[in-house]
């Protein structure tokens, strides 16, 4: 008995150990399936409240549209075409009536709440090393008057830009530089506030408007800054027409369109008060500066781009003659339509035409109005073989506007651009022509740099 008994009990033990792990593997699996069938009524129920809102929110949808297309009566005739069908027929008509385009359109939603609107911040420093001759020092004749043989940081400038709220945006740029202060004085560096203007950006017929302080849009040049011109001064004809820095500091409003045109085709029209005193000096709204140009371009394919603006402008000059100016400017560019987009070319140059009224008086001292016309222009090309080096060559011939003469000068450049954000120029000009000096010989060097955001000419 005691063996039998042994022997049952060695038996049950040795059964445990061989079925206790099949046993235990069938628990699991069956806890396992319990956990898959739950998941999957959890994911059914989750689908039913999908489903359930998407459903919800497509009546809405449908509702809200009854509502704006206002009641329909149904039709007497025979039933409506399927859906399929009707959707595929076209509109009746696509063009946008009139009180829609004198609406001023819906803005885009940038902000919500919680969140804080930034803006932008941009830092830029353009320095130039001038080098000429004595004679062109002592008499401060020299492309940087006032300026020869000196180190001077022609611009550093400070940008705050960003959006206003979601209809306008706004540019407010601080500017200090070394600045001639006459003959037989040394150039000072001066500070001021160069632009501070608003933009509104959702007027009716798709119109931009600005308003402040700004450089207007007339010509190539005049809304690029000094570290983003094609050389490293701008072009005589510029200089002597409007002043070493253009039309910068206008005050007024400018408005301009895009219009409807297969290529690219851009209206400005300005008012301002005309503080330019090289080429008016008026200063009043009274008798404004009006200003105008019609910019447009267009994509050749693989022939490159091409850029033709037309400008205008008159106003009145500081003793109350009336000066009207004309501009004509080109650009184009070629690069290879695929792969690298080098090397690049540009051909680019701008005609200035000038009708300005002068005050004579004759020897009994009565006054009278001489109407003087003068031309001028440049032209220069350039070869960027590399994204790092370019070279170029300007040339430059000019009437003076406000006396006899005229002069020519040749300058060719090296540019070597390690980034966007850094350059390096080297320039060498002769002048010959107007001025104490019918010969002059300069030498330029350039170094500017970006830090945070600036808006450059993409083209």
């Amino acid at each position: 008995m005691r063996k039998r008994s042994r022997g049952r009990r060695v038996f049950l033990l040795v059964a445990g150990c061989l079925f206790a792990p099949g046993l235990a593997q069938a628990q699991e699996a069956e806890g396992l399936r319990q956990q898959l069938e739950e998941m999957r009524k959890q994911f059914d129920a989750m689908r039913q409240q999908y489903e359930s809102r998407m459903q919800e929110l497509n009546e809405r949808v449908q509702k809200l549209e009854a509502q704006k297309a206002g009641p329909a009566t149904p039709p007497a005739g025979p039933p409506p075409a399927p859906p399929a069908l009707t959707q595929a027929a076209p509109p009746a008509s696509t063009e946008p009536p009139l009180m829609e385009l004198l609406r001023p359109h819906q803005p885009f939603a940038f902000a919500g709440p919680g969140r804080v609107l930034l803006f932008d911040i941009g830092v830029a420093g353009d320095f130039v090393a001038d080098f000429t001759s004595n004679k062109a020092e002592r008499l401060q004749d020299g492309t940087f008057n006032g300026r020869e043989n000196r180190v001077f940081p022609r611009h550093v400038e400070l940008i705050l830009a960003g959006r206003v709220d979601p209809y306008a945006s706004a540019a407010v740029r601080f500017t200090g530089a070394d600045e001639s202060k006459g003959p037989g004085r040394r150039a000072e560096i001066t500070a001021k506030l160069e632009e501070a203007n608003g933009t509104l950006l959702t007027l009716p017929f798709g119109t931009t408007m600005r308003f402040g302080l700004m450089a207007p849009r007339f010509g190539t040049l005049n809304v690029v800054h000094e570290d983003d011109l094609p050389q490293v001064d701008r072009p005589d004809v510029l200089r002597r027409f409007f002043g070493q820095e253009e039309l910068n500091t206008e005050k007024g409003v400018e408005a301009f369109w895009l219009l409807p045109t297969p290529f690219y085709q851009e209206v400005s029209l300005g008012v301002f008060n005309g503080d330019n005193e090289e080429a008016f000096g008026r200063g009043s709204i009274r008798d404004p500066l009006i200003l105008g140009r019609l910019r447009n371009f267009w994509e050749l394919g693989e022939g490159g781009g091409l850029q033709i603006d037309v400008s205008g402008g008159t106003g009145e000059t500081a003793d109350d003659r009336r000066n009207t100016i004309a501009g004509l400017g080109a650009k184009y560019k070629w690069f290879p339509p695929t792969g690298y987009p080098f090397p690049l070319i540009t051909l680019a140059g701008e005609a200035i035409y000038g009708n300005r009224g002068l005050a004579l008086t004759n020897g009994a001292g009565q006054g009278s109005t001489h109407w003087r016309e003068s031309r001028g222009y440049y032209l220069y090309g350039q070869y960027d073989w590399t994204k790092y080096w370019a070279a170029g060559l300007r040339y430059d011939w000019t009437e003076l506007p406000t006396s006899s003469g005229r002069e020519w000068a040749l300058a060719p450049y090296l540019q070597y651009k390690p980034s966007e954000f850094l350059r390096f120029r080297v320039e060498y000009k002769h002048t010959t022509g107007a001025g104490p000096i019918r010969d002059a010989d300069e030498v330029f060097l350039q170094g500017s740099f970006v830090m945070g955001v600036h808006p450059t000419e993409r083209f």
